[in-house]
């Protein structure tokens, strides 16, 4: 999933639970949750680029300003404690990061990571014709809009 998906998943927590420990480990979780859901990550919108690095760099930059204003726009609307809103957040982005940090350092300790993402991705088997897949991103952000209502 995109990190916007799970950001707004993050940010939606926050209204249900008030430790911050616990909603730091619950994102972590629902992370790897989340990606276990068929979806399209963006590895087929890098097909035909000469670049791919660059292409998936530029997604993921836009990507992370997509998750400042939503972070911004839940932050005014809602009140939620900033503090809060930060822990939420680095549980919810912090599996990629990890997958990341071992994609390019491949550094051993960070390879458990790298394991999880693909296990997880793996989970259910089912992969959605181009046309669906990133549809199915809009399943939490759905569910998300009703829980914050």
């Amino acid at each position: 999933m995109f990190l916007s998906v799970h950001s707004i998943v993050a940010l939606t927590s926050i209204k249900y639970i008030s430790n911050p420990l616990l909603l730091f480990i619950v994102n972590f979780i629902l992370h790897y949750i989340l990606d276990a859901i068929p979806h399209g990550d963006g590895s087929s919108i890098t097909k035909g680029f000469k670049n791919k690095d660059i292409n998936i760099a530029l997604m993921a930059i836009f990507d992370f300003g997509f998750v400042l204003v939503i972070s911004n726009m839940v932050y005014k609307i809602y009140d939620f404690n900033i503090y809060y809103i930060i822990i939420a957040l680095s549980g919810a982005i912090l599996p990629d990061i990890l997958w990341g940090i071992y994609r390019v350092s491949k550094i051993k300790f960070f390879k458990q990571f790298d394991d999880l993402n693909h296990k997880c991705h793996r989970l259910i088997g089912y992969k959605p014709k181009y046309i669906f897949e990133y549809s199915f991103q809009f399943i939490p952000i759905i569910i998300c809009y009703f829980l914050l209502k």
